[in-house]
This record gives C-alpha cells, structure tokens and sequence, in this order.
C-alpha cells in the first residue's frame, strides 16, 4: 500500500518516523497474532474526528456503519467545540467529547501554548480511564494514532494511509484521492464488515429546534416566515476559497429583487464584513453572521429553499437536509470535497493552476481572489437559480427526522 500524502516534507518526515516504528515492532509483528477485525465485540469505540465541521458532517454516514455493526458498545466522538454542539444529540453517539487541535491555518488557536497542553494532557489521562477497546481515526493523522491510540491502551486502532504504513495500526485503508470524503470515511470502516445501507450524511435536530430558528427570523427580519428563504454562505475558513463580494452582491440583489428572503450566515468574526456585503441592496436581505449557534444553522438550512456559497461547512450541514444547493468550486477539488447530495449542485471552471491538495494559497490570484473563482461569474449561478425552481420547485414546510 503507497500512502499518499500531498505535502512532500510531511511524506519525508512520516517515512523516517514509520522507519522507526517499523524497527521497534518488528519483533512483535513475527509473534504477534493478529486480530480478527470481522469478530470483535468491543465494549467501547472512540471515533476521532478533529477538523473542520464539514469534514465531521462528511465522516458521519461512518457513525450509522458503526453503530449498526457494534448496536451494544459505547460510542464516543472526539472532535473540536463545533462539532460537539452539531453532534451531542446524535443517537447513534453515546458521548462527544471537545478538544480544539490548534492548527496552523487557523487564525486564532494555532499553536500549543502551555494552556493547551495542559489541556491535551487531561484529555489523555481521561481517555485511559474510558479503556477503548476500538480507535478509529478518519484523518489518518499519525498524530492522533499515539496520542489517542496508543497512549491510552486502544487494542485495536484503525486509520487511512495518510498516516504511512504505520505497524501502529491494526488496518490502514488507502487514502484515494480519487474518492469524495464520505467514500474514504467509510473505506475506513469497512474492515469491520460489510456496509449496509444508504451512505447518507446526517445531522440530526428536534422539532423545537425548527420552531425556535422560525421564531428567530420572524425577531430578526419583523417578517413572518417566508417559505422563500435563501442561505448564503460566503464565508471559509480558508481565503483560497472566496468568491468576489461584488459577485455575492450581484446574486443578492437579483434574488431580493425577486421576492426572496436573502439571510448571509457566517461566524462572529464575518459579522462587519456580512454587513457591508448586503449594504445598500434592496429587498427583504439580512445578515445573520454571528447571530446563530452551529445548531441554531443546521435549523436555518434545513427550513430554506435554497443554499448559496463556496467550499464550507455550511453547504455540507445542508446536505443533510432535502435542499437544493448550489457550491462553487474552484480552488479545491470538488471530487473530494463537493456537498454530498443529489440536489447539489457544483458551478466550477476546473481551471486552476495551483495546487488543489494543499489550497492553502493561490499564486495566480485576482484582486485578491484566486483567478479560478473569478472565472465563476454570477450570470452562472442566477442561470442555475432560474434552472431549479421552474423544475424543483422544493418548499420545506416540515423538517423531517431522518430515519436511523
């Protein structure tokens, strides 16, 4: 098996540590039996999921597998804060626990301070007294394998070939790079036996929950609820992904103007900017960044007719729901990533230039904006809103509980 891994220095540095690994539990692998993956009855199962809230959302049809094939063990989820709020109600989880990996991308968060070492620290000691029988990382982060694996006694622990052919690892799926993310995620869980049923992703909400967003719009706008509601979600976690604010603009303006409710969404920080991109547009238009919780937007999304925005959490939360979606795609490989619905759908030029795996940076950018994206015009997607309604004509009267 060849892990593939898009950053050649990481590539360097994770044969050099599996090298080493490789020596040191070589005289174990001679005598070492090993496990029948298709015959165990763990007590208790420890999914890892610390990411970004789309990636979360993209693993969870892996939650349905493992809860089906092992109906009487314990199942903890450990991901970041938003994942916890979006997915502690989950009734296939038993317990979620949060912890906030600092990433380096990250504007904020993104480094080990004392404080958070402190933090990790207490989150192992914690995991050892839960004795996991199972790990299962859907990362395929070698870090989470000795962290969350071997340093808390995990028998059992499985992850995808990003991490190299690590001997750390009882399976290692391969990490195709052909394949979108729910795909891998399940490729990861096969080894437990076979998948049944629908690869769906799924967040599941209460009924209050969807009448206490209504509630929320008709305080904010002064409006009661419109049917004809449009989420638009301009906003990433990476800049690589932006599409044009006077793009954004045009959108919303051609749908204010044509009787839709317009509500942009986004985080605390995108508040002054979601602010200045609906100033001076006419029509019913609000700017609802910062004002929700990640529940309080899975409601909002499950109760539009239509989902608007670039590669983001938002569009993978609403894939969730039975909503039109329209994503737009340029600096990262909708392939891998596209919003995992058949009512998605993908406006992308395929022309970039830059390296699609990493998309940390463009380097042939625009005005700011990678030029790929900006070969995206808004012409395209009022084409596309004007292509869905006279032949989907989808109005969400009633969210629905999805069936387990």
């Amino acid at each position: 098996m060849i892990m593939h891994v898009h950053n050649k220095k990481k590539v360097f540095i994770l044969k050099v540590v599996n090298a080493i690994i490789e020596l040191f539990y070589l005289p174990g692998k001679i005598f070492a039996k090993k496990p029948e993956l298709l015959n165990l009855s763990p007590r208790k199962i420890l999914l890892i999921r610390i990411d970004h809230i789309g990636d979360v959302v993209m693993t969870s049809p892996a939650f349905t597998v493992i809860r089906t094939r092992f109906p009487d063990a314990e199942i903890i989820l450990l991901t970041d804060s938003v994942g916890k709020q979006l997915f502690e109600k989950d009734p296939r989880l038993n317990k979620v626990i949060a912890f906030n990996w600092p990433w380096v991308h990250q504007k904020k968060n993104n480094r080990f301070t004392y404080k958070k070492l402190k933090e990790l620290y207490k989150l192992v000691v914690m995991l050892r007294q839960e004795r996991i029988d199972i790990m299962v990382d859907f990362r395929g982060d070698l870090r989470f394998v000795v962290l969350f694996g071997i340093t808390i006694g995990a028998k059992t622990r499985v992850s995808n070939s990003r991490c190299g052919q690590s001997s750390l690892l009882q399976h290692i799926s391969f990490y195709d790079v052909s394949k979108h993310e729910v795909n891998r995620s399940l490729d990861v869980v096969r080894c437990f036996g076979k998948l049944d049923g629908e690869s769906k992703t799924q967040v599941f909400l209460e009924h209050q929950e969807i009448d206490s967003i209504k509630r929320k719009i008709e305080s904010i706008t002064g409006n009661s609820f419109s049917s004809r509601l449009v989420i638009i979600a301009p906003y990433s976690s990476k800049d690589v992904k932006s599409w044009p604010v006077s793009y954004f603009r045009e959108v919303i303006q051609y749908l204010g103007g044509n009787g839709y409710d317009v509500i942009v969404v986004g985080t605390p920080d995108d508040e002054e900017d979601s602010k200045r991109m609906i100033k001076g547009i006419s029509g019913s238009v609000y700017s609802f960044a910062g004002r929700t919780s990640i529940c309080e937007l899975a409601a909002l999304v499950s109760v539009s007719q239509l989902v608007v925005g670039v590669d983001t959490g938002v569009l993978h939360i609403a894939s969730c729901f039975p909503v039109p979606i329209i994503a737009i795609f340029g600096s990262t490989r909708s392939v891998e990533f596209r919003p995992y619905s058949n009512l998605a759908i993908v406006l992308e030029t395929k022309t970039c230039k830059c390296n699609q795996f990493l998309h940390d940076k463009c380097d042939f950018s625009k005005e700011g904006y990678a030029s790929c994206l900006i070969e995206v015009k808004p012409v395209s997607v009022i084409k596309t809103i004007n292509d869905i309604f006279p032949k989907n004509p989808l109005i969400i009267d009633e969210y629905r509980m999805p069936n387990l």
